[in-house]
């Protein structure tokens, strides 16, 4: 049985939840193990409710988990579990990260981009409107991909801006992807498919919607994103605690600020006092990654006037650090076969017309 099996057999027990599943783990040593238990040695598992012990003792034997894989197949739901090394990375960090996750879509994207989540009131302005469709489209444009969590309003904005630029849009949902709530956003969760996104829960199907599965859906989104931007928030707003739990993660957070007589712009205008960045335009979410590790993840254009010059191998240095993000000498020369006295010449004559930055240890960006 594979590890995500095992995962959703035991998940599948009511009242399994992911920090009493990780406590079984830690006393028994492995996710396998528990499938092994006997009555006796459930009965004497530390920290675990009686009552969720006598559901393991009831229940462990005699689940069907190929009827529960056959319900998500008609479902067209896939499942991962936090063990699997398609699991997003950024999620794994945080504090009681989901040990599984179902999903629709591309869940590889989550990965292979830069990751911002855009929240907001489900109640916005024209002014909250124009500013998460703006932003989130030019994002798209650079290649980042938009996290949100498909509710109505700013949510759903971001969403749709996303989609009509080049990158993809990841959708969170407080509910099993069985039952999308608000239910007027399947039309939206469709057109995210559509588009190559992709929508995930760390709930099964049909377990109960309640207040409190959003709030744990927002260290979801937090957590698989590279930071938050709150574009119009209300000053007690859920948008708020997504951006306390980033702050908690240790990510970037941002906030759009706007009119001072909108009680739409109070939240935004608390965390900027706090320390949250104030954003005019992408270039200021964009250059707080842009010398971190991320270049490669972030859309680059160039200015051909710049480039016009250039020999051959200059250019290929160029494409090399553009299509790589940070690159050693070293490794400039793997990537473009040229010996290390050529690099080394060329680099100094790019340093010289700004078109590289060197940053620690010798390592090379494009400026």
């Amino acid at each position: 049985m594979d590890k995500k099996d095992i995962y959703l057999y035991i998940k599948s027990i009511k009242g399994i939840s992911s920090i009493t599943l990780g406590k079984i783990i830690d006393e028994v040593g492995s996710i396998e193990e528990i499938v092994k238990l006997n009555e006796k040695d459930i009965y004497n598992l530390k920290n675990i409710s009686l009552n969720i012990k006598e559901n393991l003792v009831k229940y462990i034997s005699r689940f069907n988990l190929d009827e529960i894989k056959e319900t998500l197949y008609k479902e067209s739901i896939q499942y991962i579990c936090i063990e699997d090394e398609e699991y997003p990375k950024n999620l794994k960090n945080i504090y009681n990260p989901p040990l599984l996750l179902f999903y629709k879509g591309d869940l590889s994207i989550i990965n292979n981009s830069l990751n911002i989540a855009m929240v907001g009131s489900r109640k916005p302005t024209s002014y909250g409107i124009y500013c998460a469709e703006r932003f989130s489209y030019e994002l798209s444009e650079k290649n980042v991909n938009i996290v949100s969590g498909i509710a109505l309003g700013i949510d759903s904005c971001c969403h749709r801006g996303c989609m009509k630029g080049k990158s993809k849009t990841i959708a969170v949902l407080a509910s099993p992807l069985n039952n999308i709530r608000p239910s007027s956003n399947s039309v939206i969760a469709h057109e995210i498919l559509e588009d190559g996104g992709v929508i995930l829960s760390e709930y099964n199907l049909n377990h109960p919607v309640t207040r409190g599965n959003f709030p744990q859906r927002n260290r979801i989104i937090s957590g698989i994103s590279d930071g938050v931007v709150v574009v119009e928030a209300a000053e007690k707003s859920g948008a708020l605690i997504t951006a306390d739990l980033a702050l908690d993660q240790g990510k970037n957070v941002f906030a759009i600020p706007g009119n001072i007589n909108s009680k739409m712009s109070k939240g935004c205008h608390k965390i900027i006092k706090e320390g949250a960045k104030l954003i005019e335009n992408i270039e200021d979410i964009l250059d707080e990654y842009s010398n971190a590790g991320f270049n490669n993840k972030i859309s680059i254009e160039y200015d051909i006037k710049d480039l016009n010059d250039l020999s051959n191998e200059s250019l290929k240095i160029i494409h090399a650090i553009k299509d790589n993000g940070i690159l050693q000498i070293n490794e400039i020369c793997d990537n473009t076969g040229m010996d290390i006295k050529m690099v080394n010449s060329i680099i100094n004559e790019l340093l010289l017309k700004d078109l590289v930055v060197e940053m620690n240890n010798k390592m090379y960006s494009i400026n």
